[in-house]
């Protein structure tokens, strides 16, 4: 369970973000909401859940605070996270900014999330080919009696 957040730790968060080489990309279209990535990220606060109902459920990472420890990824039971180069989301405040299609409910409805994260509104889904291939490759991960992988 992460450490509750006050503005010293957020600034430290923030500072080791800085430096990360990686940072978590969740593929909306797969991801059902199931907030297994929430519940291991050490970092409060850095993955979001919204949506009212089973079918508009997701998670969003706000980048300003991911240190790129991969948890959320390995842990991720639909294999829907992605760790990506920190240079391919440069400029993105969020996951929702990074997104390969536009197919989830939240870029038709985008009140579902903050205002304040609301920043991929007008954008076109990201084309980056480092981004996109990661997304084609299967985890290798071999999955285990009770995952979905």
């Amino acid at each position: 369970m992460p450490l509750p957040q006050n503005d010293a730790r957020r600034a430290a968060l923030v500072k080791g973000a800085s430096r990360a080489k990686i940072k978590a990309l969740v593929n909306l279209s797969a991801c059902t909401g199931c907030e297994v990535c929430i519940q291991v990220c050490p970092v409060p606060d850095c993955i979001e859940k919204f949506g009212s109902d089973p079918t508009n459920f997701g998670v969003w990472v706000n980048y300003d605070i991911c240190i790129g420890c991969q948890l959320c990824a390995k842990d991720c039971p639909w294999d829907t996270i992605r760790m990506v180069p920190t240079p391919s989301v440069q400029g993105h405040t969020t996951s929702l900014d990074s997104q390969i299609t536009h197919q989830h409910e939240v870029f038709r409805q985008p009140n579902m999330v903050p205002e304040e994260v609301r920043t991929f509104v007008g954008k076109d889904p990201v084309s980056d080919p480092i981004v996109l291939n990661l997304f084609q490759k299967q985890n290798p991960v071999v999955p285990g009696m009770m995952s979905p992988k």
